[in-house]
């Protein structure tokens, strides 16, 4: 193995998360992110409307409870786009990973990250796209975002990650 270029030992934190998601989320607001939420509705209101109007033979109370099911998801599906963030800060902040240290590696060929519960390896030549931001750089492999936190890397260290950057 090569002698890494650069070594920081760190802890996963709530501010590392929140820094992670804003930088690599996508913050726009769509309507297709909706189709889910009234997929839903349009699901529980048939359910409650073909109970109410007895038209099947199997309109029982566990049809009709279901529809009010199906429109709670729709809620519940709402909620999780307008609480986004939060949302996801929450679950990470509940992983086994949070609070506990990571070390993290950069070498001649990739960037490890290694923890009692994740152990990963991005190497260069797999990493399709390098974005730098003010406060990090977002690193995209196989089509999904990897962050990597400018607050734990010295000049050098961001020096070399912007070696890698595509031309």
């Amino acid at each position: 193995m090569s002698a890494p270029l650069y070594h920081i030992r760190f802890v996963l934190d709530k501010t590392y998360f929140a820094e992670c998601f804003d930088q690599t989320a996508d913050q726009g607001f769509t309507p297709r992110l909706l189709v889910k939420a009234a997929t839903f509705a349009v699901i529980g209101l048939i359910l409650i409307t073909l109970d109410a109007s007895n038209i099947t033979p199997e309109a029982t109370a566990e049809t009709y409870y279901l529809g009010y099911f199906f429109i709670g998801l729709a809620v519940i599906e709402i909620l999780s786009i307008k609480f986004k963030r939060t949302w996801w800060l929450w679950r990470q902040m509940m992983s086994k990973a949070a609070g506990n240290p990571v070390n993290l590696t950069i070498d001649e060929t990739g960037i490890t990250t290694k923890s009692d519960f994740v152990n990963q390896q991005l190497k260069w030549q797999d990493i399709s796209e390098i974005i730098e931001t003010d406060v990090g750089f977002t690193l995209t492999v196989n089509q999904q975002k990897n962050y990597l936190s400018k607050r734990t890397l010295d000049d050098a260290a961001c020096a070399y990650v912007r070696a890698h950057m595509n031309p």
